[in-house]
């Protein structure tokens, strides 16, 4: 029960010790701020028999919300893969798809700072400010967002046939069930999906990577399967990663 009731304690202090960080030091290093205590953390977690790469990734995406809810920071990002965000068809959105893992709306910060076409995210209602607004990591531009319920393959299938890109998880939580049913939205309306994912090097810096996955357009039922393959080895990498047990492998 003490483990619980320590790890609630952490995220209702959350907004205060990141305005406290705010007030007291230049946005220039608010990242390299939220990093030690993500990393202090993490420390403290792990001596008291928590899971201590799992508090620290999980409460770095807290903290750049709570900073980007201040205002803008710089953030240092490499990416590999931005052929592939330039050869995108104008007519036909791009469908951007992950899994659930720590930092994994990070890649939006790339699309706006690389003056991309914005894209529509869909988004766990939660993370929705006010009617259709998402927060970048570091950044004063929201992107717009819809909320990722019974409505959203139909808005979905809209944006994609007005040209725009749209972003979405085929998982509804971390390590859960992967849903097939964006890959065989892309599919009907002839749009490339694109596979974008985020991790944190030792340094800091965070790389971002675009790449088609492994059948673009989902042609075919056998082209969704072997999609969803990549991203079911995809999901075990990230929780091995995080030291949490795989439950559809048990």
């Amino acid at each position: 029960m003490k483990r619980p009731l320590r790890w609630l304690a952490s995220l209702l202090h959350l907004r205060r010790q990141a305005r406290f960080v705010a007030w007291l030091l230049p946005n220039r290093f608010w990242y390299r701020a939220a990093l030690a205590m993500c990393r202090l953390q993490g420390v403290l977690n792990g001596a008291l028999g928590g899971n201590r790469v799992l508090t620290e990734a999980v409460m770095l995406d807290h903290w750049l919300w709570e900073l980007t809810s201040i205002g803008p920071f710089p953030i240092p990002w490499t990416v590999t893969g931005t052929e592939v965000i330039e050869s995108a068809d104008p007519q036909i959105g791009t469908v951007y798809c992950w899994i659930h893992e720590p930092l994994t709306e990070f890649p939006l910060r790339t699309y706006l700072e690389q003056g991309y076409r914005e894209p529509m995210v869909v988004a766990d209602r939660g993370r929705i400010i006010g009617v259709d607004q998402l927060m970048v990591a570091g950044l004063a531009k929201c992107v717009t967002a819809i909320p990722a319920n019974r409505y959203a393959l139909g808005r979905a299938q809209r944006s994609l046939r007005e040209g725009v890109p749209v972003v979405c998880l085929a998982d509804a939580q971390l390590g859960g069930t992967l849903y097939p049913l964006v890959l065989q939205l892309a599919g009907r309306v002839g749009a490339r999906v694109v596979f974008q994912w985020a991790k944190r090097r030792p340094d800091g810096t965070i790389e971002v990577t675009f790449m088609n996955a492994p059948r673009p357009y989902c042609e075919t039922a056998e082209a969704v399967h072997e999609n969803l393959a990549f991203l079911r080895a995809a999901q075990q990498s990230a929780l091995a990663a995080l030291g949490l047990p795989d439950q559809k492998a048990t």
